[in-house]
């Protein structure tokens, strides 16, 4: 072979690789172009999972349209959703509650006969509240009203379902779970309450889900129900354990309460005594 060949094979080999090393620099400069990001495919699924479900909710169009009215105002929370055939009891400081509660299905029961409420109390050992009442002539007399049955009362609160969806409920408890520990939230999950202690009062608080939370005193020896703590920050259905946020909310409320504020928690909460249908216990 001659140094001619052999200088000519060199030139060949060096051009090869120059070409090989510019074809490299391209394709690395192509790949770090910024490009246009698709749709994230987790999300995408999401989406399609909760247009889905919301195929067979009946009232997921109003549900999102309330939201999307209730965005656009810049409300601070969403609007109640009145129902055709429940009472809707709505905060009095809450954007247009009056007009809030006309909407709904049922009127507040009202007595024309001109008689007035004097005094009433409930008879554990009869299960009613005896009402003491003054009639327009001037004479007192009294009367029974039985007290609500909890067959009912849970019927209720299965009906107002109506107005929650699966998607703010499970963002509820997502937020629910960055909040306690893991013991805590699996016990939410499992049972629907958890247990959780107030530093401030030594008090322990059972958190349920459409059930009043259950203030407890125990040192050590003895255990007694103080109450059950029912409170909605926007608003309730009547004659239900229904508030107008979806369930999980309605605990996160408690929950964030009691730790920030706990005597403010207990000012803003009906307070039910144990043996009182209403507490659910």
């Amino acid at each position: 072979m001659t140094n001619k060949t052999k200088l000519n094979r060199a030139q060949r080999r060096q051009q090869e690789r120059q070409q090989r090393r510019a074809a490299g620099a391209h394709q690395a400069s192509a790949q770090s172009r910024p490009r246009a990001h698709a749709p994230s495919s987790s999300l995408q699924s999401r989406a399609d999972s909760i247009a889905h479900l919301e195929q067979f909710d009946g009232h997921a169009f109003l549900r999102n349209k309330l939201r999307e009215v209730a965005h656009a105002r810049g409300d601070w929370a969403g609007i109640p959703m009145p129902l055709a055939d429940e009472r809707l009891v709505v905060e009095p400081r809450y954007p247009n509650a009056q007009a809030l509660m006309a909407m709904s299905g049922k009127a507040e029961e009202v007595d024309d006969s001109g008689a007035k409420q004097v005094n009433s109390w409930y008879c554990s050992r009869r299960r009613c509240d005896i009402v003491v009442f003054r009639l327009p002539d001037g004479r007192t007399d009294w009367g029974v009203e039985r007290a609500f049955h909890s067959l009912p009362f849970a019927l209720s609160t299965l009906n107002c379902a109506e107005a929650w969806g699966i998607e703010q409920e499970s963002n509820a408890v997502n937020l629910l779970g960055t909040l306690v520990s893991h013991r805590q939230f699996k016990q939410y999950m499992l049972t629907g309450m958890f247990i959780e202690s107030s530093k401030r009062s030594g008090v322990f608080y059972l958190f349920r889900r459409l059930r009043p939370t259950v203030a407890i005193c125990a040192d050590g020896t003895t255990t007694r129900i103080l109450c059950a703590l029912c409170m909605h920050p926007i608003a309730y259905y009547a004659r239900s354990w229904a508030g107008a946020m979806t369930p999980t909310d309605d605990v996160v409320a408690h929950l964030m309460l009691m730790r920030g504020d706990e005597p403010m928690f207990w000012r803003r909460s009906t307070q039910h005594p144990a043996w009182r249908p209403e507490a659910g216990l």
